[in-house]
């Protein structure tokens, strides 16, 4: 089903003594070449926010230079989302923009007849606009996307996520599900929310969560996403809406091993503290209720987790042990089959050798930063309107460990954010909710790193990762 790779940032440890040492394991997952054959089924929930606040105009300044030139005075209106001035314009709002990528969607080359799709919305209330249904069905879909146009009100997504869930509850575990979900506002049921995202990871079912504009609760999409091992998104314009769906498709059809889940059994004195999907995007997997669930995995890539270990209270003698033991099973659609893989066993050295304790795997440790260095953005990003000046501190270690990581995108990312905060000493909404989900779906594949420059030893950047 799967080649696998499990392997320790280090293989000695210090022998006798009972301190505290931390131990991060990287595990590795591709399918092999007979399983990456045939992709499974694909179920597809669109839940599209029809709150009022989407029918604004997708390009705001555009709109107010129209406004002004043409002298055009605007009539109140009220929605669930308070009131606002409404214009006469021939430009495109928000809804419609979504309404667009949506039928580009359904129109995706790479679905398949067989795959299906739900349609639901949510304001005040929510519903599916079409049930779940193939796209060899496609009309339906249409019609179902135009509707969204009838729709208005306040925001209220937990509604709109348990629709979502009750669509795609029957399907079975091979089948490989996503809920896509679009908002642009803070909704008014947001404690019922992040129970909901826990069952949708019990189902197996990815939400990926895609914040519009500035009024959004950025936090919220982020917890959500991890729970449910999806991915954040926060865009700024709703042009790039189509391409984040476009990906998320991509993504879709390449998964061919499905539901995978993870056991992890610890010797004493060993402590498991995380477990952290970090590539091909970063999502914290939940430890409450072995066995660990780690989502689908995609074929002709790497999915990597990093295990964060403690080891502490047993003074072991010099000698070579197993720390843990970690289990896999997955269904295999296109084989038909769920599999389990034999136990991969985590080994080290206890030693007395000081220089062997140091040595680092450049590879895990590339992982361990990312995972880590996210950790960090984030904590800027709460810093930048309090503490600018612990913010930029922050943001310059961070941008440091990128370029060595050799995460470009990353980097351009957080070089932006700083000029932002030097120019002006704080950072704008869009930057901030740019940053703490931006990072989070722009990980690198891990490999030899660079030389460390200005001045950030080895032994620096482990303390500042944690590590």
């Amino acid at each position: 089903m799967l080649n696998v790779v499990f392997k320790p940032h280090r293989t000695h440890l210090k022998a006798d003594t009972a301190d505290v040492q931390k131990v991060f394991a990287m595990l590795q997952l591709i399918p092999k070449p007979e399983v990456a054959q045939a992709r499974p089924p694909l179920a597809l929930a669109l839940v599209i926010d029809t709150s009022g606040s989407m029918q604004e105009y997708a390009d705001q300044q555009r709109a107010q230079e129209e406004i002004q030139k043409q002298g055009m005075q605007g009539q109140q209106q009220a929605t669930g989302d308070g009131s606002y001035q409404a214009f006469d314009l021939s430009l495109e709002t928000k809804l419609d923009q979504a309404i667009a990528a949506a039928h580009a969607l359904i129109d995706d080359i790479r679905l398949s007849p067989g795959d299906q799709v739900t349609v639901i919305h949510f304001d005040d209330e929510a519903k599916p606009l079409v049930r779940l249904t193939p796209l060899a069905n496609k009309h339906a879909a249409h019609q179902a996307i135009e509707s969204l146009r009838q729709c208005s009100g306040g925001t209220h997504m937990a509604k709109g996520m348990h629709c979502a869930q009750q669509e795609l509850r029957s399907l079975s575990p091979q089948v490989a599900k996503r809920a896509l979900l679009l908002t642009d506002g803070q909704t008014f049921d947001e404690p019922a929310c992040r129970p909901l995202a826990g069952q949708f990871a019990e189902a197996n079912t990815p939400l990926i969560a895609i914040g519009i504009g500035a009024e959004y609760n950025e936090a919220l999409l982020r917890d959500l996403a991890a729970v449910s091992q999806g991915r954040p998104y926060h865009l700024q314009t709703m042009t790039q809406l189509h391409e984040i769906l476009t990906m998320e498709v991509g993504s879709s059809v390449h998964e061919v091993v499905t539901d995978v889940q993870a056991t992890v059994s610890v010797v004493k004195g060993v402590t498991l503290d995380s477990l952290t999907r970090v590539y091909t995007s970063l999502s914290e997997v939940p430890l409450a209720h072995p066995p660990y669930r780690l989502g689908n995995i995609v074929r002709d890539e790497y999915t990597v987790f990093v295990l964060e270990f403690t080891v502490a209270g047993i003074a072991r003698p010099a000698s070579r042990a197993r720390l843990a033991q970690v289990g896999l099973t997955g269904h295999v659609p296109g084989l038909g089959r769920r599999d389990e893989l034999p136990p991969r066993d985590l080994f080290v050295t206890f030693t007395t050798d000081e220089a062997a304790t140091t040595a680092i795997d450049q590879e895990v440790m590339g992982y361990v930063q990312q995972k880590n260095m996210d950790r960090m953005v984030q904590e800027a990003m709460q810093q930048a309107t309090v503490d600018p000046e612990r913010a930029r501190q922050t943001l310059q270690v961070a941008t440091g460990m990128t370029q060595r990581i050799g995460n470009a995108a990353m980097t351009l990312m957080l070089h932006n954010a700083l000029d932002e905060l030097n120019k002006t000493g704080t950072l704008s909404v869009h930057t901030r909710k740019t940053v703490a989900l931006g990072g989070r779906t722009k990980t690198v594949k891990a490999g030899s790193t660079m030389p460390l420059e200005g001045g950030l030893s080895q032994e620096e950047i482990r303390t500042l990762t944690g590590a």
